[in-house]
């Protein structure tokens, strides 16, 4: 047992002389984060909700465009198909960065709470943010998901917001 709090240390130690601090990790997720919001609300603007019609892959592959035939027999163009693959692959993007998020909150901020949860708490809504965005495709763009759908990315982004917020604050370092 004596092994895993030095594990623990160490990793803190090497964490905490990284040239990244937590700060802007947390903002990074966050950018990124907001992003996936911007370009998920260009997918539906433009009508492409619907352009990759299987989920979680589109079209029964990762990678629609490295088959010509998929893109020329769709009923979607090129763009709208670009885009729902684009939203769903940045979103997998700040679904691991959210992960990292959360986990560097609980190795550098272990005394600060609301860090912490608030880091947390995104972490605890990306599954249902995952399963709507699916039911969202599977269930053809029904209202009531969508809507759910934004609405958990918005409680996503305050959390990741509040993450990033306070931990900036925190860690200015004091002007003498």
């Amino acid at each position: 047992m004596a092994q895993n709090p030095t594990r623990s240390k160490i990793l803190r130690t090497a964490i905490s002389g990284s040239p990244v601090e937590y700060r802007h990790v947390a903002g990074l997720t966050l950018i990124v984060t907001y992003i996936v919001m911007l370009l998920g609300a260009y997918t539906s603007a433009i009508g492409a909700g619907l352009s990759c019609p299987d989920w979680p892959t589109c079209y029964g592959t990762w990678m629609p465009f490295l088959q010509p035939d998929i893109i020329a027999e769709s009923p979607y163009s090129a763009l709208q198909i670009f885009a729902e693959w684009a939203h769903r692959g940045l979103a997998m993007t700040a679904g691991i960065l959210i992960l990292g998020t959360t986990i560097g909150a609980w190795m550098t901020h272990r005394k600060d709470t609301l860090i912490k949860w608030s880091a947390t708490g995104a972490l605890v809504l990306l599954p249902l943010q995952v399963t709507l965005g699916g039911l969202t495709v599977t269930e053809d763009l029904q209202p009531i998901i969508v809507t759910t759908h934004l609405g958990v990315a918005i409680l996503i982004l305050l959390c990741l917001l509040t993450t990033g917020l306070v931990a900036y604050l925190r860690e200015q370092p004091n002007a003498t």
